[in-house]
């Protein structure tokens, strides 16, 4: 990283952004904000917005209207858990669609010659595991080679050591069985890149002689950051020697970040950021290195000053300009049971110590948390976690007034699986789950008690 002139950057999101606004500008959304043209018009005309404030635009859509968010109709959609709630339906454009390959594809191929992979590579494929869906004639779902180029995806396929088909399997179950069998042959692998790395944890859980069928693997590219950094850090355990390399910040309604050249978390080109702190909005260029921000995106598919709710850290900036963003974990993910306002990112911070699974859920009857682990934990790592939520002051006068009970923990064998499960059941994608360090949801204290031994 280097501090540099980052006007060049700057200016490049800036052009993106006036080519968005004026293919849109005859959409209803923004016909609504006064069509901004301009840079300066647009920050000051379109207000930030959230999925609940854009459900009746997107309603519009799905009812079969035109022109709403962007010009045209969707070339598909895509449904995304989110972090604290039901199932959201994000529709896409194809210049959206192009902008996710533009990001990804250079990436994934600047990946292969970094590591001079010469061998098979696996790409997590996840199973479908949900029904097909269409609303009208748009699918819903789409495979993971859409967000590549053709000539990007074709290098996959070739070296790919699970075929591509797998991915077509709804049963969970039958699509474990033939990846396994397919990676148990994979003697050339040298690259395995997932979203979390909770993910290929699972997959090995019991074989360990797969992994061990891999001697050349040279490189797990996977989430590293922010509540996955304890299971990255079990992969980097299980296999000495192989680099795991952090994956930058995609999620589906924007790609935010990915690896540079250097392996660093790079905010992309193609696209337009906003940072939020403290109530106010800074570009890409204003961010000042250790400042925590939530990410605002606005893209070609529609989304004008988007709150993502996730929290990042300027780490410095690239050569480029552009900075380093590290994920720190869900800024609109949160818990409060009396006023105490537990935030995600600072839970996360707070489990940092502990190894492994590791879960803050709330107790509403005892009007209490509870640390839920696979293992038991040590009375002097309780009390070390319950020193740490204390240095938020709200937790901590919550605590002295007894309005808050103890913290306790939970033991659940199968804590991951039960959670993925869970979220399955929900309709999440089984590639896309990662654990978050606090859930704020009531029902989760009730599922995990079920499963205590």
């Amino acid at each position: 990283m280097t501090e540099i002139a980052v006007a060049p950057a700057s200016a490049r999101q800036t052009d993106w952004l006036a080519e968005l606004l004026a293919a849109n500008a005859s959409t209803a959304y923004l016909r609504q904000q006064g069509s901004p043209l301009t840079l300066d018009a647009f920050r000051a005309q379109v207000p930030f917005c959230d999925y609940d404030s854009l459900t009746p635009w997107l309603r519009r859509i799905s009812d079969g209207e035109s022109d709403v968010l962007f010009r045209g109709r969707p070339c598909a959609y895509e449904r995304t858990g989110g972090s604290a709630g039901g199932s959201k339906l994000i529709p896409y454009s194809a210049a959206g669609i192009a902008d996710f390959r533009r990001a990804v594809s250079p990436w994934l191929a600047a990946t292969l010659e970094r590591h001079a992979i010469t061998g098979t590579v696996y790409f997590s494929i996840s199973p479908v595991a949900r029904a097909a869906e269409r609303i009208g004639e748009v699918p819903v779902g789409l495979p993971d080679a859409a967000y590549l180029d053709e000539a990007t995806c074709q290098v996959l396929m070739t070296r790919s050591a699970v075929p591509f088909s797998v991915a077509e399997l709804s049963d969970v179950a039958t699509w474990r069985q033939q990846t396994l069998h397919h990676l148990a042959s994979a003697s050339t692998l040298e690259l395995i890149s997932v979203w979390s790395p909770t993910f290929l944890l699972t997959l090995l859980e019991g074989h360990a002689e797969i992994a061990a069928a891999w001697p050349r693997l040279k490189v797990i590219s996977c989430w590293a950051d922010g509540s996955s950094r304890p299971y990255a850090a079990e992969l980097a355990a299980r296999f000495p020697g192989v680099a795991i390399e952090p994956k930058g910040l995609i999620s589906t309604e924007a790609v935010v970040t990915v690896p540079n050249q250097g392996g660093e978390a790079e905010l992309i080109a193609n696209g337009f950021f906003e940072f939020l702190r403290d109530d106010q909005a800074f570009l890409a260029h204003e961010l000042e290195p250790g400042g925590e921000y939530e990410v605002v995106v606005t893209t070609a598919s529609g989304l004008y000053r988007y709150r993502s709710g996730d929290a990042v850290c300027c780490r410095g900036y690239a050569a480029s300009g552009r900075p380093i963003l590290g994920f720190v974990g869900r800024s609109g993910l949160h818990c409060d049971l009396v006023g105490e306002k537990l935030s995600e990112s600072f839970v996360s911070a707070a489990l940092a110590f502990l190894p492994g699974f590791s879960l803050l859920i709330p107790d509403a009857r005892r009007r209490a948390y509870v640390l839920v682990r696979e293992h038991d934990t040590a009375p002097e790592d309780l009390a070390r976690l319950e020193a740490a939520l204390c240095r938020n002051p709200q937790y901590a006068y919550a605590r002295t007034l007894g309005q808050l009970s103890p913290l306790t923990m939970l033991r659940v064998p199968r804590a991951w699986a039960t959670y993925e499960t869970t979220l399955l059941t929900r309709g999440a994608r089984l590639g896309d789950i990662k654990l978050t360090a606090l859930r704020p949801e009531s029902f989760w204290l009730d599922i995990f008690e079920r499963e205590c031994p």
